[in-house]
């Protein structure tokens, strides 16, 4: 276990992730009114007192306040940040009461608040196409190589040799294709559909229930198979690789070592670690056909478990654990924007689960949560940081687009009702609406904030 990042790393990391991510959510808000004709009064990075700011020409107050919790546009026309509509524009010229929000047309209005969580969802999958554009898409053949022990796929009768084809009826092409399927669901029932030589057969599998532990310590329920993926084929050579002196190739399935068959790579190297220096004879299948080939050992320094060093056998094999296939610009924009839809389900489906009661309430985090895995994940280095930048884009793009008065989502949802009713509802009905929103959320932010705190070493978690 790695021990967390300090406070100053951790202030630094939250910091730099949610300020771009605010800014860019905000810009989406201001461009799109800007592009309408739309005055914007203030832009604020963070709420509360200003820390520090300018007016431009055209009358905007840009200002970073101090509370680095979120941000707003204020519109023309709009009485606060919350966007509640103002009672009255008296004194106002023809010209300025046209570059307010509130006269403009329907579909101009719902395109400005939308702009916000459609750029923090375009910045996210552009966070991912560039992953893909850069290192390709990992492919993998998802073949059950041996279970784990209480393995629940093989309680359903799944078998070794199978191959996964379809989890719940989503088509699986590659073994990085199952964890989204299986992971975030544990204790639920599942239907696996697996090809077993030549035909699909489906079955019910009841996922296990385990709780993992993070390098850092963070713990998660997990949904599990309990499915050991690691087929012994070999994928690449390593060292003064004996295994490739002795003839075997990329590719090769080895079926045994010795007297012993094998099923799993795991299962390899205790058969040679004690036989430093002498001939195995390694059976591999190859195009179909049985091969027995003499392998004299190579020898590696180790430590054993009183600490002692010894030096152990080895192959000089590593597994084939799939291939990188390099992908275009607008495949990997495809994949972007399937890999951030595929995430928002799992965020309705994981308050699904907070709801039915599968998930506990302690699951919800706020800002403590996403500032302490800030910090951690700065720690591990740039891709994991930008990869968590992408998830958090894309989870501040859906919490703003829920239908909750106060929030960009419930805009778009008193937009909704006027679309039908033909007319605006009034501005008290409005206002009173607005107030219950930020109410509820603010009531919320105290509910994870709490949350987090329990969840701290500090205070016992």
């Amino acid at each position: 276990m790695t021990g967390s990042p300090n406070l100053l790393t951790t202030i630094f990391a939250f910091l730099l992730l949610l300020g771009p991510l605010v800014l860019v959510h905000e810009l989406g808000h201001y461009l799109v009114g800007r592009l309408f004709g739309v005055k914007a009064n203030a832009f604020s990075i963070g709420f509360g007192k200003e820390l520090a700011g300018w007016t431009d020409r055209r009358g905007t107050r840009w200002k970073l306040s101090a509370l680095p919790l979120g941000g707003y546009v204020q519109f023309a026309g709009d009485m606060n940040p919350a966007s509640a509509p103002s009672a009255a524009e008296d004194g106002l010229t023809a010209q300025e009461r046209a570059r307010t929000f509130h006269v403009k047309p329907l579909w101009q209005r719902a395109l400005i608040v939308l702009a916000g969580p459609l750029t923090n969802f375009l910045v996210a999958v552009l966070i991912i196409a560039a992953f893909y554009a850069a290192y390709g898409k990992a492919v993998a053949v998802p073949e059950v190589a041996d279970f784990l022990p209480g393995s629940p796929a093989q309680s359903a009768g799944v078998e070794v040799g199978d191959r996964i084809v379809a989890v719940d009826g989503r088509h699986v092409d590659s073994l990085t294709d199952v964890p989204q399927l299986v992971i975030p669901f544990p204790g639920r029932t599942i239907t696996l559909t697996v090809l077993r030589e030549g035909r699909e057969v489906s079955l019910p599998v009841r996922l296990g229930d385990r709780t993992e532990t993070d390098r850092f310590g963070n713990q998660s329920r997990v949904g599990e198979l309990g499915i050991n993926f690691f087929v012994p084929k070999i994928g690449a050579f390593f060292g003064d690789s004996a295994a490739q002196k002795a003839g075997l190739k990329v590719g090769d399935r080895i079926v045994a070592v010795g007297d012993h068959a094998v099923r799993s790579f795991d299962e390899i190297p205790p058969l040679v670690e004690n036989q430093a220096g002498r001939q195995v004879m390694v059976t591999v299948m190859r195009a179909g056909e049985a091969h027995v080939v003499p392998v004299t050992l190579g020898e590696m320094a180790a430590v054993d478990a009183q600490g002692k060093p010894v030096r152990v056998g080895v192959l000089g094999i590593r597994p084939d654990t799939g291939t990188r296939v390099p992908v275009g610009v607008i495949e990997a924009v495809g994949l972007g924007v399937g890999n951030c839809i595929d995430t928002m389900h799992l965020m309705v489906s994981g308050i699904g689960q907070i709801f039915s009661g599968e998930r506990s309430v302690k699951e919800f985090g706020g800002p403590i949560k996403i500032a302490k895995y800030s910090g951690e994940q700065f720690s591990l280095g740039w891709e994991a940081f930008v990869s968590f930048a992408a998830l958090i884009s894309i989870n501040l793009a859906f919490i703003n687009l829920l239908p909750i008065p106060g929030l960009d989502g419930g805009h778009l949802a008193f937009y909704a009702a006027e679309m039908v009713r033909r007319k605006p509802l009034d501005v008290r009905s409005q206002e009173w609406a607005i107030r219950t929103g930020v109410a509820f959320v603010l009531a919320l932010m105290l509910f994870v904030t709490v949350n987090d705190l329990a969840s701290l070493p500090i205070f016992g978690g």
